[in-house]
């Protein structure tokens, strides 16, 4: 004769208080994961929006401020020089130091 077994209730207190402590700890475990879900999820939208904080601050500053003009291209001077009566010249040149 072949016994099946079929889910019952369990019958004695010591049964009772198994599960109820087992589904009591399921529930606590699902409620501990949600809870670090959602604290991780409320950081991550902090330094989101810490960060766009700071980026729209700088571009605000950049806006104010402008753009350098003391860049290191600036410190080059061309200079352009044209054959003339007595020799070679350079246009522009307010420095006569010879």
């Amino acid at each position: 004769m072949t016994q099946t077994h079929t889910f019952r209730f369990p019958h004695t207190a010591g049964n009772w208080l198994r599960t109820l402590v087992a589904a009591v700890l399921a529930v606590a475990f699902a409620g501990l994961i949600l809870m670090f879900a959602a604290i991780f999820a409320a950081a991550a939208l902090v330094v989101i929006g810490a960060a766009m904080l700071a980026g729209g601050a700088w571009w605000l500053w950049r806006k104010v401020r402008g753009r350098d003009q003391q860049t290191a291209d600036d410190d080059i001077t061309v200079l352009v020089a044209k054959r003339g009566p007595s020799g070679w010249t350079v246009d522009g040149e307010a420095d006569n130091r010879r």
